[in-house]
């Protein structure tokens, strides 16, 4: 198991290794909750900020170097098992989230996890749902701290969870793949800005899909194919992630774009990830029945 970590601010093509991995070989690292080094959440200074960088928030683990993995390639990231630490708090920062105005100033509220929940309070039970609200390859000049993109990123999605295979491109040799920001428990649009941060023990395996090549992340679980979007606001990530469901689907059956238009009004879910950031990421999620009653026999 892996401890050593960088943080976000500062991961870029040149960071040194934190591991090497053969494709398909199962691992384990431990990933830092994003408050796990803040004593206090009163001195972070306003998220997305110049202020902000370079203090130590979100912690990642990674790079994860895959070996043969090139640019032009894909990697299938299979999370397997995330296992919160007992260290969860949910907070308020300081001008964050939906209503930033009404609610300035920052305040931490410890939610222990244990017995299978997490605590909120330390006396509301809220079952688990461990996600990774980062998961990404390395970016062509370096991950820029909350952002997303086509290699994934900061994109809060509450399903990147047990279960779930996340389709990234590579864009640098080796992939460079890198976790940040688990989750006990996270919502759909996380309007305050934060879920119950916490550490996890997180088990997983990359798998490498030769000369495959992604413009966005894709979310593969057994019921429903997610496809992400982004954009600088919420109306732009949804129409980018509707507008990247309709190619999906329209290259992978035998509809046409406007049969995969339409069709997706009628079965696709649209969800937004992320609170109120720069880059705000959205998700369209598909029936997998459907996709393949419409004729795909393929995911990527």
């Amino acid at each position: 198991m892996a401890y050593r970590h960088s943080y976000l601010f500062s991961i870029n093509p040149n960071t040194p290794a934190l591991m090497k991995v053969q494709p398909d070989e199962e691992f384990r690292v431990e990933v830092l909750g994003s408050l796990a080094e803040v004593p206090d959440v009163r001195t972070i200074p306003t998220p997305f900020t110049p202020e902000c960088e370079g203090h130590p928030l979100t912690p990642i683990a990674g790079p994860i170097i895959v070996h043969g993995a090139e640019p032009g390639d894909a990697v299938a990231i299979d999370l397997i098992e995330i296992t919160p630490r007992v260290d969860g708090v949910t907070a308020i920062l300081k001008q964050f989230g939906v209503l930033k105005d009404e609610f300035s100033d920052p305040k931490a509220l410890a939610c222990p996890v244990r017995d299978g929940k997490a605590w909120f309070g330390d006396r509301i039970p809220i079952p688990l749902c461990p996600n990774l609200g980062t998961i990404s390859t390395m970016p062509p000049e370096g991950y820029k701290p909350s952002y997303a993109g086509a290699y994934g990123g900061d994109f809060d999605q509450k399903d990147v969870g047990v279960g779930s295979r996340v389709h990234l491109p590579v864009i640098h040799p080796g992939a460079q793949v890198f976790f940040a920001d688990p989750h006990a428990v996270i919502s759909d649009g996380i309007i305050s800005g934060t879920g119950i941060e916490c550490s996890a023990s997180v088990r997983a395996r990359i798998g490498l899909n030769k000369s495959v090549k992604l413009d966005r992340p894709i979310i593969e679980q057994p019921d429903t194919i997610q496809i992400l979007g982004w954009g600088p606001t919420v109306e732009a990530a949804t129409e980018d992630a509707s507008r990247g469901a309709v190619d999906f689907v329209a290259s992978r059956t035998t509809l046409s774009r406007e049969e995969a238009y339409m069709l997706l009004g009628i079965t696709g879910e649209l969800r937004i990830g992320t609170s109120p950031r720069p880059v705000m990421c959205a998700r369209l999620m598909i029936p997998r029945a459907v996709l393949e009653s419409a004729g795909m026999t393929r995911v990527i």
